[in-house]
């Protein structure tokens, strides 16, 4: 299992998240960034930075969260700065885990924000409400 990147590490401790020292794996599905568990919720974290197609880093929990009717997950996916996605693939970000959160309404909640770490409060402050809502 990959070690989490140094720079994901960085962000996660500027938004004050106990991440695990190695990425999350999503079975055949590939692995996410980093990743915690809270109250039993599933917290995972994709961080956008060189991805070109970041709406498969949303697409691929799908499956996941179909095999595993009972968990309860937050994906939480920062664009950092350097990404150069073309803007429909980040709104295809946005249109795929607002789906998700209706097909998985007590289940699943999705986070997609900017990343910079004037934002790291505010980004803090909506990681707890989003797990809160799902408790």
């Amino acid at each position: 299992m990959p070690k989490v990147h140094f720079e994901n590490k960085e962000i996660a401790q500027a938004l004050n998240l106990p991440i695990n020292d190695i990425e999350f794996t999503l079975d055949e599905w590939g692995n996410v960034d980093c990743f915690f568990l809270e109250n039993e919720i599933l917290i995972l974290m994709e961080i956008e930075k060189g991805q070109k197609h970041p709406n498969t880093n949303v697409l691929k929990v799908w499956p996941y969260l179909e095999k595993y009717p009972n968990l309860k997950m937050v994906l939480i996916q920062l664009i950092h700065p350097a990404n150069k996605a073309p803007k429909n693939r980040l709104k295809l970000c946005v249109f795929t885990g607002q789906k998700l959160e209706k097909l998985f309404p007590d289940r699943f909640r999705f986070i997609h924000r900017p990343w910079n770490p004037e934002y790291a409060r505010a980004i803090n402050g909506q990681i707890k409400n989003r797990i809160a809502t799902i408790t």
